[in-house]
């Protein structure tokens, strides 16, 4: 039995308002700063927002299989879209905005870093839901094809990935997210020193920089720097044989940056995985998130050093170097007692890596 129009309009209009609700909270929830305005009032007694993201996420998925299942399969049947959408649209995206306002919220106990982090994924669950709804709307008007079908598919495997990154924040848990950011950071910045000394046509490097805190099988003492995540600092040409000094202060540059890069995997061992047993309070978050904004800036600074060596001006690269010692000096700074405020082994080799870096 073919569709009603009554049931095809109703789920054209239920798109439509959807679609409407899903662009508007995306454009919200791509601001650069966490808001406390997503809703009028503070949520009492509010429950853990990463369990909550992780719950609405796998309904999501549930929903939308449903949903690609439904609008693929012959006959197209409105009234059961409806349905699920009607579902999902009352249940799954109402709690998904909760968590992220909830984050906000309790910014003392789930830290800033974390509250960026849940609004961006869910920006991004919303954006792909938004994609697959687009084509579920384009079905309902007739326009459905064998592209059409690839494309929905295509877009319901992507509503799938940005959810299981959302159901990750419960497993990764503060701690988790911490490291993982740090990581990417300290990658970004070793792929810039092996670019560096490429650029420069100097020595390997690559014993340089081992310290005797970290064991030799901690992930970032050692590495594999044949592979590069991408160029981020490619140069057209290399390193002038008349410059000297100027290769010499990139040989400077390398061993500082290397040192910085031993700062990342120190942190990451001696504090960011201790986070959750030994931190937890809003002193120790409000830290932690400092130490990651810190460890977030090298990376750019490490660019802005790059460029200028690119340039062949010394005196800028010799400035921007001081910056990037400096940021990473600062996350020293700041991680220098453990969680409970105490002395420890990192401390004392946190006293010995600024001498050496400086």
């Amino acid at each position: 039995m073919p569709p009603t129009t009554a049931d095809t309009k109703a789920l054209q209009d239920l798109l439509t308002t959807t679609l409407t609700h899903l662009a508007s909270s995306a454009a919200f929830l791509s601001n650069s700063s966490p808001s406390t305005t997503l809703t009028t009032s503070p949520i009492t007694n509010p429950p853990n927002p990463l369990h909550l993201l992780r719950d609405a996420a796998l309904l999501v998925k549930a929903h939308t299989t449903k949903l690609s299942l439904l609008a693929l399969t012959a006959p197209f049947t409105p009234s059961a879209l409806t349905k699920v959408l009607r579902q999902l649209t009352a249940e799954c995206l109402p709690a998904m905005l909760s968590a992220v306002h909830i984050c906000q919220q309790e910014r003392q106990t789930w830290g800033t870093t974390m509250a960026l982090e849940a609004q961006s994924r869910v920006r991004r669950v919303y954006k792909e839901l938004a994609t697959l709804l687009h084509e579920i709307l384009a079905l309902s008007h007739g326009q459905g094809n064998n592209s059409k079908t690839r494309n929905s598919l295509s877009s319901t495997a992507l509503v799938w990935e940005t959810c299981d990154l959302l159901i990750a924040l419960s497993t990764l848990g503060i701690s988790g997210l911490a490291v993982q950011k740090a990581e990417e950071y300290r990658e970004t910045v070793r792929d810039a020193i092996e670019e560096l000394r490429q650029w420069a046509a100097g020595e390997d490097q690559e014993t340089e920089g081992h310290d005797v805190l970290l064991d030799e099988g901690d992930e970032g003492v050692e590495g594999d720097r044949s592979s590069l995540v991408e160029e981020m600092f490619h140069a057209a040409n290399s390193l002038p044989g008349d410059r000297v000094e100027l290769r010499g202060l990139v040989e400077e540059a390398g061993g500082r940056l290397k040192r910085v890069v031993l700062l990342y995997t120190a942190v990451v061992k001696r504090r960011l995985r201790t986070f959750e047993t030994r931190g937890g309070n809003g002193e120790a978050v409000g830290r932690l998130d400092e130490a990651l904004e810190g460890l977030g800036r090298i990376p750019h600074l490490v660019d802005e050093l790059a460029g200028c060596f690119y340039d062949l001006d010394e005196e800028r690269a010799r400035a921007a170097l001081g910056r990037c010692v400096e940021e990473a000096v600062g996350v020293a700074t700041v991680m220098r007692d453990d969680w409970s405020g105490k002395n420890d082994e990192f401390t004392a080799w946190s006293v010995k890596w600024r001498d050496a870096v400086s």
